[in-house]
């Protein structure tokens, strides 16, 4: 479970935010502490939109801030932030899941580990996704928009998990520690 105070700084911003900026500090810290900064084999680096991003249709302004882990200047995890109430809506969701996967192609040939996971978090909601490079397939599977009818193809229950849970936290761990053990493999 995340400590208590990393705790009162997620309750301290307001539910209906539409600033996802407000979760850049708490997330940040999860990350220095989980991936023990400090030392010297992980760096936490915020990155700016893609430039490329609008070359594969998305609109790089989404995500205004991605933090990546990295290892020696190479990616090894990252997580992209948008407000709470994305979650709710089908057009926020997609563009999510767009950002997500112009994110694994960016930094497809810059990854050491045979796996890249990346979190969409949501305010505290997070969805889980992984690039397995030998084959280049990201998970959850794309699904292709309709172009003649509205459907979920990026259902609001991806987000399934809340990192302010013992249970989400958890499920947060073993991500962590599926990086670190592939770290520790090379």
């Amino acid at each position: 479970m995340l400590p208590q105070p990393i705790l009162n700084q997620f309750a301290r911003i307001p539910l209906n935010t539409t600033i996802e900026n407000k979760y850049y500090g708490v997330f940040n810290k999860i990350l220095d502490r989980t991936f023990n900064a400090t030392s010297d084999t992980f760096t936490i680096q915020p990155q700016y939109p893609l430039p490329q991003a609008q070359t594969y249709g998305v609109p790089s302004i989404d995500f205004v801030v991605t933090y990546v882990v990295a290892m020696d200047e190479k990616p090894i995890f990252f997580l992209e932030i948008k407000p709470p109430g994305h979650v709710g809506d089908i057009s926020s969701r997609i563009a999510a899941d767009d950002q997500m996967r112009v994110r694994f192609r960016s930094l497809y040939d810059l990854t050491p580990l045979p796996t890249l996971h990346g979190i969409s978090a949501m305010g505290p909601r997070l969805a889980f996704y992984c690039l397995t490079k030998a084959t280049g397939n990201i998970e959850p599977e794309y699904v292709e928009r309709s172009r003649s009818r509205i459907t979920d193809v990026v259902p609001a229950n991806r987000w399934d998990s809340d990192i302010t849970t013992a249970v989400g936290y958890g499920r947060f761990m073993q991500i962590v520690n599926d990086v670190r053990g592939m770290v520790e493999a090379l």
